[in-house]
């Protein structure tokens, strides 16, 4: 158990480095590797208490600090992808004008009289 968390949590800090280089197809590529981490730490959560896995005290010592790491990493990547998503919502806002912007709009028509007359 402790060595897939200490997995995961090379993984944390790797996926921190592909936030910030904005290399995208390789942190999907660090989601999926972590995804399967996962789902095997839950399945030795699961054996441990059903009483087929124990750990030991030296053992929990051990991984408490790895935990406590990983849930900061976590925050801090989480706080990346925030202000990723902020960047881009920003830029796409700054792209794609309001519709109030837009000439051929309601109040265009409602201005305007048009006539059909030749």
């Amino acid at each position: 158990m402790l060595t897939l968390h200490k997995r995961l949590l090379e993984l944390a800090y790797a996926k921190e480095q592909q936030l910030i280089q904005n290399d995208m197809a390789s942190f999907s590529t660090l989601v999926k590797e972590e995804a399967k981490l996962v789902r095997q730490i839950s399945q030795k959560e699961a054996e441990r208490l059903q009483g087929t896995y124990e750990l030991d005290d030296e053992e929990i010592e051990e991984l408490r600090p790895v935990l406590f790491e990983l849930k900061r990493q976590n925050e801090l990547n989480a706080t990346l992808l925030e202000q990723s998503l902020r960047y881009i919502t920003w830029h796409l806002d700054m792209l794609m004008p309001e519709a109030d912007d837009f000439t051929y709009g309601q109040q265009a028509f409602e201005t305007r009289s048009f006539s059909r007359d030749v």
